[in-house]
């Protein structure tokens, strides 16, 4: 099966004229394939973090999300809640509410995201902080969000 792949993928290769990229999306046979954590972390200053969201996307490079953990506090523990959808655009919108008492204050790691990264190219991401609330639901309007990449693996 491995050899049909490899001469199929030849294939593609040789009817492609010189100079021409393979499509949008085209693994190519040759491009190794590395995996990476991206590591989602939300300073929310003084105030009790309740719920958050943020969108994440890869502005450049072949990534994409295979895996989707919860955060470092017992209140986010569990995955977060995300747009199956979205993943398909080399996206992601991921969000999660706690309406507990025992919450995280100050930084904590929210989310932690499996990425695996095809090709040579590192892939640079674009986070964007979409709600963080208190448990009142109130606006944290201080909250800040960062990512913090792993060693690829």
């Amino acid at each position: 099966m491995k050899r049909i792949a490899s001469l199929a993928a030849f294939a593609l290769l040789l009817a492609l004229p010189l100079g021409a990229q393979l499509p949008a999306g085209a693994e190519r046979p040759d491009a190794p394939i590395r995996f990476r954590a991206v590591d989602v972390v939300i300073d929310a200053g003084e105030q009790p973090l309740a719920a958050w969201q943020f969108e994440l996307a890869a502005e450049t490079g072949d990534a994409k999300i295979v895996g989707i953990e919860g955060g470092e506090h017992p209140a986010f523990a569990q995955p977060p809640y995300y747009d199956p959808a979205a993943l398909a655009n080399h996206r992601v919108i991921i969000a999660a509410f706690n309406t507990g008492r025992d919450l995280p204050v100050g930084k904590t790691r929210v989310a932690r995201l499996h990425v695996q990264i095809t090709g040579q190219a590192e892939p640079e991401y674009a986070v964007r902080l979409e709600a963080a609330a208190s448990p009142t639901g109130e606006r944290i309007a201080a909250a800040t969000i960062t990512l913090a990449k792993g060693e690829p693996k």
